[in-house]
């Protein structure tokens, strides 16, 4: 089995009035990206200087925060904080502080709001959604965006989208596994391709691989070598521990790049050094790594008499402790690998717009299978610069 990664495409601002907006969201994070007429998609920062607005509110204040100002109490007042709300669309669930009440599609809604504020106005929105999402509950977001005035013309699950928009050009995967996980659940998706559509064969969904646990994993790994060295525990000190939090996303962004990690922790009265290497992320999540290497191992037995032509993880699925490794240790060789790029999602969304918009594809949400267009009689006519970057082989995934 072969790893590959994806190019991504530079970001750049976006101003005034765009043709369409192609907005990738989970349970995590929302991403968009901009297509105007004529141009190359291009990535709104959301929440500048990032590309990515977290969904997660801060409820600290009088007046609801959503983003990174939500993150940053994530362990120094958690019940302040509302995090892995996307799935609880249509329940009862409700989260409250203080004067503050909110269901579930009243913080999306706060989301909604700040895409708004920043993107530029789309004439048309086309988005992609996590595959454990349901029929109503994607009701529910479609009338929220109606209610903000967005012009929604149609969705599809992460999985089918991302094989659906692959670049006609090149040679779709007849049968991709697709992992990926944000803080509600980690999710397999096995999807098939033909000449004539991408379907979905089945998933499997366990929330309790969400991301959030694997982060708890790694912050509770970490304090436990502190107290090996120094005898002192960032988890007793609420600010030692969100400054250790806090350090996490930068480590595992290192780690995709096999560098080292020094951590610095920093309470009220102590202070302490802690270098890590990639090897010991890796050990810290063995356990986590081999049971979503089992998920994924029974997903593709019970549906297929083969291993699959290729394994795609999402950016964030990609980021996560050994997972790369695992697979490649468990799959077949035949199996090629991806590591898809952050904007994947967005990209998709953007690149089935236009189908939408010729009324090719239903104006509803595509989960179960999306029709491919006929391929072009010259496939030098496809547009390289709207298309899901060609994989390109790195060494650090060639074993």
């Amino acid at each position: 089995m072969s790893w590959v990664n994806w190019k991504r495409k530079a970001n750049l601002p976006a101003t005034g009035v765009t043709g369409v907006l192609g907005l990738d969201l989970n349970a995590s994070r929302v991403r968009v990206m901009c297509c105007a007429q004529g141009r190359p998609p291009r990535t709104v920062a959301l929440d500048e200087p990032h590309e990515e607005l977290p969904l997660a509110v801060s409820l600290e204040k009088s007046a609801p925060a959503i983003g990174r100002p939500a993150l940053t109490l994530a362990r120094k007042l958690p019940h302040q904080v509302c995090f892995d709300f996307l799935n609880d669309l249509g329940t009862t669930r409700e989260f409250r502080h203080g004067r503050h009440v909110f269901n579930a599609a009243g913080l999306l809604d706060l989301a909604i709001g700040k895409v708004q504020s920043v993107c530029p106005v789309p004439e048309h929105l086309t988005l992609t959604l996590p595959s454990y999402l349901t029929t109503p509950q994607v009701a529910i977001l479609n009338s929220l965006l109606e209610k903000a005035k967005l012009p929604w013309r149609g969705s599809a699950a992460l999985p089918v989208a991302l094989l659906a928009a692959t670049d006609p050009a090149e040679r779709r995967p007849p049968l991709a596994l697709i992992i990926d996980v944000d803080d509600h659940a980690l999710s397999a998706a096995l999807v098939s391709s033909n000449a004539d559509q991408v379907r979905m064969l089945g998933t499997a969904i366990q929330p309790k691989l969400n991301l959030r646990i694997w982060k708890d994993r790694l912050l509770n790994a970490l304090s436990d070598r502190c107290v090996r060295v120094c005898r002192r525990d960032p988890r007793d000190s609420a600010v030692a521990e969100q400054a250790l939090y806090d350090q996490l996303d930068d480590a595992l962004d290192r780690l995709l790049q096999s560098q080292n990690v020094e951590f610095t922790i920093r309470s009220e009265h102590w202070y302490q050094q802690l270098p890590q290497q990639p090897e010991d992320f890796i050990s810290y999540c063995s356990g986590l790594v081999k049971q979503t290497v089992a998920l994924a191992r029974e997903l593709v037995q019970g549906l297929l008499p083969e291993p699959p032509h290729a394994v795609w993880l999402t950016y964030a699925a990609g980021r996560l402790p050994g997972l790369a490794l695992g697979l490649h240790q468990h799959m077949a060789e035949r199996t090629g690998a991806a590591m898809l790029p952050a904007d994947a999602g967005a990209r998709a969304a953007i690149l089935l717009a236009p189908r939408w918009l010729r009324e090719e594809l239903p104006r509803t949400h595509l989960d179960a299978s999306i029709l491919l267009p006929e391929p072009p009689r010259d496939p030098r006519s496809v547009n390289r610069e709207v298309s899901i970057p060609t994989p390109r082989r790195t060494s650090r995934f060639d074993h």
